[in-house]
């Protein structure tokens, strides 16, 4: 298993697809369960039982704690085992499982996978439109991706691939993408990486058409990454010579958590601000967000990992364009945020 940072909020899914159900998930390589108490409290647990290591996920939730389906040992909410079934009911010192700070906000499940004592809820990324934020209407969903999870936030930074992967969906053609048409503009603050695009008069792209009714307009593409992978698109397409953000928004969430070495999760929302009431339109921009993630994005990214044969990215020496920057940076702040905790790691254990 490859390096992944640990001390990071990842997100684990939504709020709305959660019950007393159990849910299994791997992230960073580690399974875990999640599941709502009897009050509705989202808790995360890792997903292997400690008696037979059967999956907690396929087990189920009676009140607070979580029920294993193989011996029916029971769990709570902090991974203690507080029933034993079976002889006298002692419960062995090694009948637990870890628990792992999980919040919910906006909508979204938001689990920690580091050190419990640096988990800070003030370094989850703003999900301002989500979670039944007023003024916003749109939806939610996800993709499996069998790649690195660095080769999608790649993508994700790097929105000049939409004049020739997307041109019929989140895109638009290269005479309104290209050229004196864009504007780019990169920059980091401290960890966070901005990678802004502007395209100026520019036909409205399928996804803003059945809300921006002018022939051209100005579009306003602005991508922002915060480790380990939770990226938001503040997009808005304005009538000409109109300041950003007066026009249609529709901002978007891009949550890239790593499952493996070669399969990420990738959680998505997609919002607007006009039309709210509109559940037709809602479905049509969902029907355009899936043709674009799940047709024309995950088929190409899965198959630069397949050509890369297993070899890192930097040692395959890839050519790098100007507008790759973004992308390249993030790379390097996460490999230094690796680092940094690796060397932390083994002082604390000298």
């Amino acid at each position: 298993m490859g390096e992944f940072l640990r001390n990071s909020w990842y997100c684990a899914g939504w709020g709305a697809d959660l019950s007393d159900k159990p849910i299994g998930i791997k992230i960073i390589g580690e399974d875990l369960v999640l599941f709502r108490t009897s009050d509705g409290s989202a808790v995360a647990l890792a997903g292997r039982c400690p008696h037979r290591f059967a999956p907690l996920a396929q087990g189920k939730v009676i009140g607070d704690v979580i029920q294993c389906c193989y011996h029916g040992l029971q769990f709570d909410r902090n991974g203690a085992c507080t029933l034993n079934p079976h002889g006298q009911g002692k419960i062995p010192p090694r009948a637990h499982t870890r628990s792992y700070p999980l919040v919910e906000r906006n909508g979204a499940l938001w689990v920690w996978m580091g050190d419990p004592a640096a988990a800070r809820e003030d370094q989850i990324i703003d999900l301002y439109f989500c979670g039944g934020a007023e003024g916003w209407a749109g939806l939610t969903g996800y993709l499996k991706i069998k790649a690195d999870y660095q080769l999608v936030i790649d993508n994700l930074l790097d929105l000049t691939h939409g004049t020739y992967l997307h041109p019929d969906t989140v895109g638009v053609d290269p005479e309104h993408s290209l050229g004196s048409s864009l504007v780019y503009d990169f920059k980091t603050e401290g960890t966070t990486v901005h990678s802004n695009y502007s395209f100026f008069n520019s036909p409205p792209t399928a996804l803003f058409k059945p809300f921006f009714h002018s022939e051209r307009g100005d579009i306003f593409a602005f991508m922002r990454w915060e480790p380990a992978g939770a990226l938001i698109l503040d997009i808005s397409t304005t009538e000409l010579g109109m300041a950003k953000g007066t026009g249609v928004q529709i901002p978007s969430a891009h949550f890239i958590v790593p499952e493996t070495d070669n399969s990420c999760h990738y959680f998505f929302a997609l919002y607007r601000n006009v039309e709210l009431d509109d559940e037709e339109k809602t479905r049509a921009m969902g029907a355009i967000a899936a043709k674009a993630f799940v047709e024309e994005d995950e088929p190409v990214i899965h198959d630069c990992y397949e050509m890369m044969n297993g070899e890192d990215f930097f040692d395959l020496e890839p050519a790098i364009l100007e507008t790759d920057v973004a992308g390249i940076q993030a790379r390097r702040i996460l490999s230094k945020l690796i680092r940094a905790e690796r060397r932390q790691i083994a002082d604390a254990d000298a």
